[in-house]
C-alpha cells in the first residue's frame, strides 16, 4: 500500500534557499510510510514538505536537502517571514491507500487549498 502526498505551491523566497523548483513553482510528489494530516496553514506546508524530503532522500528534492540541511534549516529560519509570506497558490493532495476487510484496496484523496494573504505591515 502506497501513502503519498502532492504538494503545489510558487514560493520564490523558498527556490532562493532549496535550488529545486523552476521560477519558485513546485510540484513535488513524496510517499510517505503513514498518512499525513491536511495542512491548515502556510507553515504546516512548510513543516510538511521538510519533513518529506527528509523522508524521501532518493528523490531529486530530498537529495538536495539532505545534502544542504543545515545551510536550507538556517536560511529559511532567517528569513521564516518572508518564506511564509511568498507562498502562493498552495494545494496539498494526500493519498492514503488502505485495505477493507475483504482486502479490497481503497485509495483516499484529502484536496486541501490554502490562500495565503499578506500579513499586515505597521
Amino acid at each position: 500500500m502506497k501513502n503519498y502526498a502532492e504538494i503545489r505551491f510558487e514560493n520564490p523566497v523558498l527556490a532562493g534557499i532549496l535550488h529545486v523548483s523552476e521560477f519558485g513553482k513546485y510540484d513535488l510528489k513524496l510517499d510517505t510510510v503513514v498518512p499525513v494530516e491536511s495542512p491548515k496553514n502556510a507553515v504546516d506546508v512548510l513543516n510538511m514538505l521538510f519533513v518529506l524530503l527528509e523522508k524521501n532522500p532518493d528523490t531529486p528534492a530530498g537529495r538536495v536537502y539532505m545534502g544542504n540541511q543545515t545551510e536550507i534549516l538556517h536560511r529559511t529560519m532567517n528569513s521564516l517571514s518572508d518564506v511564509i509570506d511568498s507562498f502562493s497558490d498552495i494545494e496539498v493532495v494526500i493519498t492514503t491507500t488502505t485495505k477493507d476487510e475483504e482486502g479490497n484496496t481503497l485509495e483516499t484523496k484529502a484536496v486541501t487549498n490554502i490562500t495565503v494573504s499578506e500579513s499586515a505591515e505597521n
